[in-house]
């Protein structure tokens, strides 16, 4: 069977619906089955979409099969060569990239830093930028310098 068609399905069975929103489909395979980043989870969905997996209607999203006759295995998860495609390519002046440097650089672990970041960016709803930006701070780190380009990236969205 199609390994997206399989990955389509294992989303729907798990959030037990069939309509969902675009960002109800991210937060579901970045955060809820933690499959891709929050970043790669538009590329996963595109895929899907050109796939024919999934159907947009508007705001909502709908498989464009029926899921209950799919059969998927328990703690299935989307094959590495799917999920590697569909994370895009950073470009170098990536603004979270840099973040994740700094604070690698002031003695945080990047694991620890993501973790901190992606908890907090879930509590609060709020972009992942803006989150890293607050981790850093509260860390005690200067961020002065990195405002403008978060507040530039933020309001090209």
């Amino acid at each position: 069977m199609d390994g997206l068609r399989m990955t389509a399905a294992a989303f729907f069975r798990h959030k037990g619906k069939n309509v969902v929103t675009e960002t109800e489909f991210i937060m579901g395979v970045s955060m809820d089955l933690r499959w891709v980043p929050p970043t790669g989870a538009d590329g996963l969905l595109a895929a899907l979409i050109d796939g024919g997996h999934v159907k947009k209607d508007g705001e909502y999203l709908r498989p464009a099969f029926d899921v209950s006759g799919t059969d998927v295995p328990l703690g299935f998860r989307p094959s590495a060569d799917i999920l590697k495609s569909s994370i895009p390519k950073r470009p170098a002046d990536d603004i979270f990239g840099k973040l994740v440097g700094i604070a690698g650089s002031s003695g945080i672990s990047k694991k620890n830093f993501i973790v901190s970041v992606n908890s907090l960016q879930k509590r609060i709803n709020t972009d992942i930028e803006v989150a890293a930006l607050m981790v850093l701070r509260d860390a005690g780190i200067d961020i002065s310098e990195h405002i403008a380009a978060v507040y530039e990236l933020i309001a090209k969205r």
